[in-house]
Parts: C-alpha cells; structure tokens; sequence
C-alpha cells in the first residue's frame, strides 16, 4: 500500500471526522491560515493616507528596497542582476508595493507580506501531506506554533520542506506502481528547476530533498526489485530532463545556450562560506545542539514504537531517514554565518519535521508530546529578533494604525517617499537624491559604492552593477560580474559612502578590502566633486581618467614561499618590508591559502594582517581570500576614511592627512569558532606597494 495513506482499521482513520460533519469541523487547519494572514496584513496597503514609521530599530536591509524598486523598473533577479534570490521570490516581495505604487513606505509595510503567505500556505500543503490521517485540529495548532515560533519569514525553508515531502509522496506512489516514473522523475526536474529561480539555496535543498527522499524509500524497499527499478527510471528521467529544462530556463533569462544564470547562482552559492562567515554566538551553538537532538530522539523514539506499517507515512523508515537526513542537511548552512536570523532560518526544516513525528502519535502520548513541542517554542524560540517578536511587532503595530491612523509624521521625524524616518537621515537622503537628480535622467543608473542601494531608492535610479550588492562582488569572477554591470549601465553620476558612517564594513571587512576590483574601476571611472552630505562624495562619470591613471608596483623583497601552518591559532612572521622611502598608496599581495576538503562542509578560518609602523604602531586588517584560490588582497595602511580623497580630480588632494610607513608584517590565521578548519598552508607569491599617479 501507499505509505502516505492509512488503513480504515488504524486508529488514525477512526479519529478522521466523519464527511456528514460540518466544514469547519473538517477543516480547522485552514482556519489557522486565516488567523495568520489576518494578523500579519498590513493595514496601509488599504489606505495610502498612512505613513510607516522607519526608526533605527525597524529599518530593513537596502537590499530589500532595492528588490522591490528594481521590480518596478521591469530589472529581474537572474536576467538582469545576480543576486542570492531568484525572481519568483522578487516578484512575491515586490507585488503588493507595485499594486499600491511603489514607494519607500509601500515597500517598507509589504516587502514580508507574500513570502510569509507562501510560508504559511506551504506550510499547510506540507502538513497535508504529512499528516493525512490526523484529525484537522491537529494540523491547526502544529501550524500555529511553526508559524508563532519558528518560521522564517522569506519562504525559502518553507519551500525546500514542501518539495521533500512532495517527492517523498511521489516515491512511495511509485512504489506501489501508481505513478509513471517517466513523468515523476520530469515533473521532479521542473519543480527543482522552479526552486532555483525562488533561490540558489532552495534550489540547492530541493535536489537535495529529491535524492534523499530517493535514498530513504530505495533503503526501504531494498528487496523489492520492481520498485527499484522504476526508480531508476525516475532518476535517468530526472537527469535527462533537467538540462532541457535548464535550456528553458536561458531562454527566459538570455539565450538557450547561455548558462549565466546557473554559472552565477553557483558562484555566490559556492563562495558563501568564505564570503560571509561569522563567529558562533554561544546561544546559537545551543539552538543548534538542541535542535538536533531533540529531533534526534524524536525520530528514534518515532522509529523504535512504530511496530505496524499501517500507522501511516510518518513511522516509515523511508521518511524517519531521509526525513533526518534533510533536516542536518539544511541545518549545515547556520554553520557558516549563525546569526540569529540565519540560525532561524537553517533550524526550521528540523523543527518542522519534529513537531510532524510528535503529532503523529496517537493516544494519550500524543498529547503529552504536543504539550511538550508547545512548551519548547516558548521556551526555545528567543533570544533575538525572532518569528514570535516579529508577530507580535506586526500585530502591535496594525493594532495602532487602525485605532490612531498615523497620516502625518510624529515630531522629530520627516516625511520622504510616504515613510517617516528621524529629521537628520531624511536630510541625507534628501541631499544624496537632489545631487544625483540634478545630474542624471529619470532613467538612468546611478552608481553607488559601496552597497547603500537605499540611496538609489531615494533618487528614483536604478543601482548600477551586476550584483545587487557589491559586498557579495569578492573574488575574481563575481567581481567581473559587477564590473560588468557597472559597464553596461554607464552611470553619469553617482554617490562614495564612508564606511565608517553607514555601516559598509561587512564582519569588519572594509569594502575596499572586499571589493577592491570594484573600488579600482571607479576610482578610474569616476571623480568626486565633493561631499554631498557627512560621509557622501558625490560623483560624476570621468573615463578619462582610466587612460591617465597610472599604476607602480615595488616589491617589498619578502619571501615568496610557503608557511605551513601547525596550530588553530598561527602568527606568521612575513618579515621586514622594504616600503618606499618616497612613501606608497596601498599594499597589494597575491596568496593562497592552502586547505583540505572539510572546509566545504565546515568554513575557513579568519585571516588578519597585522602591519607595523614605525614607533610601535601597529594596526590589524581582516581580510577575505578564496581557499586554494591564488588571489590578490588590497589593503590601505591607515585610516580609510581617506580613499575618497583618491577620487578627488586633483592629485594633490589624495594624500592630504598623515601618512606612515610599513616596516614588517605578521599574518594572524585564527578559528571564528568550532567549526573553522585550520589551513594547511599560507603560500606567499607576492607582495608590492602600490603607488598611483594621475598624468595631465
């Protein structure tokens, strides 16, 4: 029989309502939906008289702004710029502000709108499948302590868990000979395919799901040779179909044998554990622990009382191994950055498929787990900013609009684009936008360095670049993207932010160090004509001064070779250098830093230069590098602040201020946590003091 049905005899089926019950007996697990959507609705989609207050508290990502104004300009996700999501989840965050018109304020209220919808319906969809003999009240209140407690509210985990269960379903039907496994097997490559255009990592977890659920039904049924054999014409159709539907896919984004799309979700999907990681919090090593364990003993103890195969899909061995194995699976990604909102996001599959196995049960034990699951997401769902802090906000906050209608500004806050934010950052954007209006069409690109693209949002322009945020433009082929980009849009003006004031050092990598290809094509491309606001340089398009900028390179006369490295904690003495005596704008050196295979499952470890000046000054830069990578690392000696003066149109004006020699550098490699891997080696290749000039 069909694993995901239960038999008239279980008692299972016997607790079903029957069909002569009214609906809402039948149905109480839509009615959690509707209590959900309501909750979350926000009240000034319906009136565009109210205004959205944006404090330091609820600001959002620029990057979330920047979504829905690209939407409205008809520029997509995958076809038009790179970016982590695809543009299913683009046209979902960016619908309800398009509707409405888009604006700052729109986009503020309603970015969260239909991605936490898509959570929550897919939610449903994964509980009916799951728990198709359960009584709905069950699925009601499971769904309701998900959604309060643990969801994430972008739909990328709820997405990825929804297709596991699909394709678990889709293998125990054929199984029993009640599906094609031509068909199954093309309809699993177009929903994978699908997955990948909500998100490269969705994508990644919903091929994953697919060859899991595979494993843990194919272990299952291992003697039966008539259902491994129709899985084996799943899969070939799976792997045949796959590159066709790739083929669509390009010919949506570009041409039919253009595979950009692919190359480049892949690389931010691969360079994602050395772009971004993070240090393990001591809470987040907890949840982690946690987790795992409870939904170990949860599906163990599932698996060990599961004596009859009838009790329906969740006492399977199929789902009790595969189901385990994708939930450590997604777990993996809250290795590398485990923030809160990531670990929010990494821990959901394993908690979703933990309360599935515990409201399985029937008789009293039932209700004692549920009390339990119940319990644990009071307890376990902070610190932080998580789902149920977000509801209550979202709640709160529709509460007061509908009984004191905010349509004007409060003191101390001013109104720009329909959203209140405090007096002096409205000044700023204010003062950014007219400058770069003054200078550019309404449908020109403006260039913003490094990643504020709410700047651009406020001047009505398109950010310019290939990626939608240029933190992510580290290492060599995505920063051939952006640059790219960058090119194509040609941009006549454009905004330098400070690091130092608006927050542009990502895990206190400054964005030159990150991004220095990025930074060098405009310092070449752009000139300043001074500061717009504190911190903001405006700049205007020069491509003259790529053809005056010239570049030397010294050699600093360190030895170029390879420095193994023995301990977690390694200080590598480079050695003395020998700096210009005239003095050097930047110091440049290509490495590779040598690791073993565990880091694509674990992260790298944090890598800092420590520089050394004369009188004992010394000062400490993080930087970035792909493993086994041979690549170039940037770095300014001093006070960064003074990289805008380089884009100054005099020469004389980028070395105003102190300048101080190098006399020996240290390079410091230390674990961000448990789960950094130590390099093997450090191989120098080169290092040169790089001085530029601008010619007449």
């Amino acid at each position: 029989m069909d694993g995901s049905t239960v038999p008239p005899s279980s008692p299972e089926h016997q607790s079903l309502p029957p069909s002569s019950r009214p609906f809402r007996e039948k149905r109480w697990d839509l009615l959690a939906i509707v209590l959900l959507v309501l909750a979350s609705f926000p009240v000034e989609w319906l009136s565009p008289r109210l205004r959205v207050l944006v404090g330091p508290s609820n600001d959002v990502a620029d990057w979330l702004l920047d979504t829905s104004f690209k939407a409205s300009r008809d520029i997509w996700f995958g076809r038009d710029v790179v970016f982590t999501y695809g543009p299913v989840f683009q046209w979902l965050s960016s619908a309800p502000s398009r509707w409405m018109g888009p604006s700052m304020g729109a986009i503020y209220v309603t970015y969260a709108m239909l991605p936490l919808w898509w959570t929550l319906l897919f939610g449903y969809l994964t509980l009916r499948l799951l728990l198709p003999g359960q009584a709905p009240w069950k699925r009601f209140w499971l769904l309701l302590l998900l959604a309060l407690f643990w969801a994430p509210w972008e739909g990328r985990s709820a997405t990825a868990i929804f297709l596991f269960a699909v394709f678990l379903r889709g293998w125990y039907g054929l199984r029993q000979q009640r599906r094609s496994p031509l068909l199954f097997g093309a309809v699993a490559a177009l929903l994978c395919a699908l997955a990948f255009l909500y998100s490269t990592d969705t994508g990644v977890y919903a091929t994953a799901a697919f060859l899991i659920s595979l494993a843990g039904v194919a272990w299952e049924s291992r003697r039966e040779p008539v259902a491994l054999r129709s899985y084996a014409w799943a899969l070939a159709a799976f792997v045949i179909a796959s590159p066709v539907i790739a083929i669509l896919v390009n010919s949506v984004m570009a041409r039919p044998l253009d595979f950009s799309y692919w190359r480049n979700s892949l690389a931010i999907l691969s360079g994602y554990r050395w772009i971004e990681p993070v240090s393990m919090s001591k809470p987040s090593t907890v949840r982690l622990l946690v987790v795992l364990s409870v939904a170990a003993i949860a599906f163990l103890v599932r698996g060990v009382t599961a004596r009859s195969r009838n009790l329906g899909i969740t006492a399977r061995s199929g789902f009790l191994l595969s189901g385990f194995v994708f939930a450590l699976f997604t777990m993996q990604s809250g290795l590398v950055r485990p923030d809160w909102e990531h670990i929010v996001v990494a821990t959901y599959a394993a908690l979703f498929l933990t309360g599935v196995v515990l409201f399985s049960f029937s008789s009293r034990t039932a209700y004692v787990l549920m009390a339990l699951f119940a319990v644990a997401s009071f307890i376990l769902s902070g610190p932080g900013p998580g789902p149920l802090v977000q509801w209550i906000v979202r709640v709160r906050h529709n509460y007061r609009q509908v009984t004191n209608p905010m349509t004007e500004c409060p003191p101390l806050f001013q109104e720009f684009d329909r959203a209140c934010f405090v007096e002096g950052r409205t000044r700023i954007l204010k003062k950014a936008a007219n400058y770069v209006q003054a200078r550019s069409a309404p449908k020109d690109a403006m260039t913003v360095f490094s990643y504020q693209t709410i700047f651009a949002v406020a001047s009505q322009r398109t950010a310019a670049g290939g990626l939608v945020e240029s933190y992510l433009a580290s290492g060599q082929y995505l920063s051939h993207v952006d640059i790219a980009g960058l090119q194509r849009a040609n941009a006549p003006a454009g905004l330098y932010l400070l690091d130092s004031q608006y927050a542009g050092a990502v895990d206190n990598v400054s964005s030159f160090t990150r991004s220095p290809e990025v930074w060098l094509w405009t310092f070449q491309h752009y000139r300043s004509e001074g500061e717009v606001a504190g911190g903001i340089f405006g700049l205007r398009r020069d491509d003259s001064r790529a053809a005056r900028i010239a570049m030397h390179a010294q050699p600093l006369n360190l030895a170029l070779r390879s420095y193994p490295i023995r301990a977690r904690n390694a200080h590598v003495d480079l050695g003395s250098t020998a700096w210009p005596a005239a003095g050097a704008d930047f110091l440049r050196l290509r490495l590779t830093v040598h690791y073993g295979a565990w880091w694509r499952l674990r992260k790298p470890a944090l890598l800092m230069l420590e520089i050394e000046h004369p009188d004992a000054i010394y000062e400490s830069k993080t930087f970035l590098i792909e493993p086994n990578v041979s690549s170039e690392v940037w770095l300014y000696p001093g006070d960064e602040t003074q990289l805008a003066q380089y884009l100054d149109a005099d020469e004389n004006q980028w070395r105003v201020g102190p300048r101080s020699s190098i006399i020996g550098l240290q390079l410091l490699v230390m674990p961000y946590d448990w789960v950094s891997v130590q390099p093997d080696a450090v191989e120098v290749q080169a290092a040169d003091a790089i001085t530029f000039d601008l010619k007449p």
